[in-house]
């Protein structure tokens, strides 16, 4: 009992207790369930201690905004605890504050990460501005510059990046970025004077591979950067003289060359140079006068004939006795070649049977040679050894060739090539020496069937060399089998000739069929683009040749305009003020005549003036085409007197095939005057070896309706060019 209380009290108060505590019982069990509680994702998580330490110090940080220590504790503790948009926050302060790339580094990739490709290229372009990129991040940024269209940003950021390290991705990259420029001769010229100063290795190193994909452009203006002295060292100028050669720059390439041999002397290989670019600009007496000088190893197989050739052109035999052929005795078949040229057949037949001894693994020093025997009677002797020679296995490459060569002639062609194809799978060489003579014998169906089904291991089974020869030998004959598997074989090499492309190729295999729109107009780009001179002599004359060219350009509204032709015309006239006269000047006025009339004929008509045999029938047909048939017929009757009977037919024959269809009757009036009236089977023919069917067709049509033809003959002709309806 509780003390202080009496008994009574205290029984009575746990009797009142005890009742209430019952009430109390009883009221609860009449009351409703008791919600549950809240759920644990509404219950805020106490902060980690890691959360309270970053909290800690993002309040310091703030507190002492030039503090870079206290940022990078922030950092850390951020990238510990995996938080990244407050991570790149950050960095990004911390490289304000500090200019370090690091973090603006870790700040890019993070921002990359989150998708924020706007914050990213930010951090890039600031990384290239402080001169910080590594070489992907330079290429990167680069790309997503020209991406946008700014290439000169691109080119800029790439030579900040090689002035640090220069590398050759860097150095193409930036080649590649240049040529998008409007003038990308600055950007490259800066490159070479850079590449020069801090790595000249990789500056010979890019010079050679804009060579070897026929961009001597880009090389010559990589080399004009370099210091005037450097561009006098004998080996610096004689690079510069093969790129401007190659570009088309022939006359500054040999005075560049003139000028070194004047002063310091030609490097190895400058000589040879020095005279192929005398002879295309008709300095003879510079190409004959080093010409002698040159070791018998520096000259090219085709030097001796292209020598003589010139001195036959030009009138002047005495500049072959400045060549000695002794000096060639150690090849011999260029001494024959010599020899046979100045007109010593004894020294020349001596040459000739030594070297069949020992014949040269060239086609070209097979061909010399094969010309030399002929001329002394030994070609049959010869040929009849060579053939008891090869008859065991692995024959003499040299052999093989010239054997070829001697097989040219109706009698031994045949046996010439059974023997040859026996051994056609005996290396390149062999391969080689019967393709020649089966194009030789117009076998170009086998010739086609050969190359498509290769050689060794799935190669091709000849060289670089004669799948060039046998593509254009293609273009030419309009064979397109042959050329398709020719551009085949080509394109399954990992190295292409000097000066040829793929797409010089493709537009070759083109050009096999009958021309049409696209295929003139992928030729006429391809001239727009292509610096490579040689390969663009290429495509002229095979564009020159094409006889459907005239029908084609009259279907093409702005021919005239195409960028292309004022190419040509620049070309023309510098060679014209020049006063050269090449295969290809001359091509490139017979084009011109078809598809850009009116600028043409002034040009042609100034070279007619002396050369009325070669220019007349182009400059004629130009002024049919730009100032009608009245015009035209007065031009055509200007030039006729002064051409030859022979060469009149030919100048008749062209317009008739090229001329518009509306000065045709007049024509043929005029060609019933000079010629006679049996000029039109003669023209017949010759549309038929061109393969020109459509106007062959024409042709007969308008011979059947003119009295005392036969009909009947005609009718026939007709039905074998797939004509219906002959009305007979």
């Amino acid at each position: 009992m509780s003390p202080g209380l009496p008994a009574r009290d205290g029984r009575h108060f746990a009797l009142a207790f005890a009742a209430a505590s019952l009430a109390a019982i009883g009221a609860m069990a009449l009351l409703p369930a008791p919600s549950a509680p809240r759920p644990a994702r509404f219950v805020e998580a106490p902060p980690s201690p890691a959360d309270r330490a970053a909290a800690t110090l993002e309040r310091a940080s703030a507190a002492r905004p030039m503090d870079a220590e206290a940022l990078r504790r922030l950092a850390d503790q951020l990238r510990a605890t995996h938080r990244p948009l407050q991570l790149a926050i950050a960095l990004e302060r911390l490289h304000a504050l500090t200019g370090e790339p690091a973090p603006l580094r870790e700040a890019m990739e993070l921002r990359t990460d989150l998708g924020d490709q706007a914050a990213a290229r930010a951090a890039l372009d600031r990384l290239s501005a402080i001169g910080a990129t590594t070489e992907a991040e330079a290429l990167r940024l680069a790309a997503l510059r020209i991406e946008g269209g700014d290439a000169a940003g691109a080119v800029s950021g790439l030579m900040q990046a090689l002035a640090r390290r220069p590398t050759p991705e860097l150095a193409l990259r930036t080649v590649q970025a240049a040529m998008r420029l409007p003038e990308p001769g600055i950007a490259l010229r800066a490159l070479g004077a850079a590449l020069f100063q801090g790595a000249p290795d990789l500056l010979e190193a890019l010079r050679r591979v804009l060579m070897g994909d026929a961009r001597p452009d880009l090389a010559l203006m990589l080399l004009e950067g370099l210091p005037l002295p450097a561009q006098a060292d004998p080996a610096t100028a004689f690079a510069l003289a093969q790129a401007e050669a190659r570009a088309g720059w022939g006359g500054a390439a040999l005075a560049r060359l003139l000028a070194l041999r004047a002063t310091d002397g030609l490097p190895a290989g400058a000589g040879a140079l020095l005279v192929d670019l005398a002879l295309r600009e008709g300095r003879l007496d510079e190409a004959f006068e080093v010409a002698a000088l040159l070791p018998a190893e520096a000259w090219p197989a085709t030097l001796p004939g292209r020598l003589a050739e010139a001195a036959r052109l030009a009138q002047r035999p005495e500049l072959l006795r400045r060549i000695d052929p002794q000096r060639l005795a150690s090849r011999p078949e260029m001494a024959a070649q010599v020899a046979l040229a100045r007109g010593d057949r004894v020294a020349a037949r001596r040459l000739a049977e030594l070297a069949a001894g020992r014949p040269p693994n060239t086609i070209e020093g097979a061909r010399g040679l094969a010309l030399v025997l002929r001329d002394a009677g030994q070609d049959q002797a010869t040929w009849d050894r060579l053939r008891r020679d090869l008859q065991g296995p692995r024959p003499d490459p040299g052999a093989l060739r010239l054997f070829a060569e001697l097989s040219m002639t109706p009698a031994r062609s045949g046996p010439g090539l059974a023997l040859l194809e026996r051994h056609r799978a005996d290396g390149p060489a062999a391969g080689e020496a019967w393709l020649r003579l089966a194009l030789a014998e117009e076998r170009g169906e086998e010739a086609a069937r050969f190359l498509a089904d290769g050689g060794p291991a799935g190669g091709s089974p000849v060289g670089a060399g004669a799948l060039v020869e046998a593509l254009s030998q293609a273009a030419r004959r309009r064979d397109a089998g042959l050329a398709d598997a020719a551009a085949a074989a080509l394109r399954s090499r990992r190295e292409w000739p000097d000066g040829w492309t793929a797409e010089e190729a493709r537009v070759t295999a083109a050009l096999a069929r009958p021309l049409g729109t696209g295929s003139l107009g992928l030729a006429l780009d391809m001239l727009d683009w292509a610096s490579e001179q040689e390969a663009r002599n290429r495509i002229v004359l095979l564009l020159a040749a094409a006889p459907e060219i005239g029908a084609i350009a009259a279907q093409l509204s702005q021919v005239a305009q195409h960028p292309a032709l004022r190419r040509l015309r620049r070309e023309a006239e510098a060679a014209g003020a020049q006063g050269a006269v090449s295969e290809g000047t001359t091509a490139r006025l017979a084009l011109l005549a078809v598809l850009s009339p009116r600028d043409a004929a002034p040009l042609l008509a100034r070279r007619a003036e002396t050369e009325p045999a070669r220019f007349g029938p182009a400059q004629v047909l130009a002024v049919f085409r730009a100032d009608g048939p009245a015009q035209g017929e007065a031009s055509l009757r200007a030039l006729l007197p002064r051409l030859a009977r022979p060469q009149q037919e030919s100048t008749l024959f062209l317009l008739l095939g090229a001329a518009p269809a509306e000065a045709r009757p007049l024509l043929a009036r005029v060609a019933d005057e000079v010629l006679g009236a049996g000029w039109r089977p003669r023209f017949e023919a010759l549309l038929a070896r061109q393969g020109r069917r459509a106007e062959l067709v024409a042709a007969l049509r308008a011979r059947a309706a003119m009295p005392g033809e036969d009909r009947r003959e005609i009718a026939r002709r007709l039905a074998e060019l797939g004509e219906s309806d002959t009305g007979e």
